[in-house]
């Protein structure tokens, strides 16, 4: 399963970076950004580039914000391409992504259903969590 995670600026690059830090160097993974000096039109041909020889029963696209320029660029080539496209990207579900597609029984499908589901874990008010432990 290959992983695609878009940005704007170097937030894709960066997230890449840190989840190796956490759990190794990965493969089949690319990062993308979106730079103020740069047209979207640079963007969506670089992540073409990269998309023509995968197989795209097998792409996950995360990216940053919903309706942002790259989610709007990915958005964009899922006519083209049969991608899974995820948006609202974070560190915590990058990594439960990494973990998941090691499991070869683990489908694309099986994989963003189970992120979508464990996403809103991923934002902890720890005040709330802090003062909760206390009771």
């Amino acid at each position: 399963m290959e992983f695609i995670l878009v940005s704007h600026g170097d937030l894709a690059k960066g997230m890449l970076t840190s989840a190796q830090m956490i759990v190794g160097p990965q493969a089949q993974v690319a990062a993308f950004g979106l730079y103020p000096q740069e047209d979207v039109s640079t963007l969506r041909q670089q992540i073409v580039t990269y998309l023509q020889p995968l197989d795209a029963n097998q792409i996950i696209c995360f990216t940053d914000l919903f309706n942002g320029s790259p989610c709007n660029v990915v958005t964009s080539l899922m006519d083209q391409y049969n991608i899974r496209h995820l948006t609202g990207m974070n560190l915590a579900l990058i990594l439960e992504a990494f973990m998941m597609r090691q499991d070869p029984h683990n489908s694309r499908e099986d994989l963003c259903h189970a992120l979508l589901r464990q996403a809103p874990q991923t934002f902890v008010d720890i005040n709330q969590f802090l003062d909760e432990s206390k009771e």
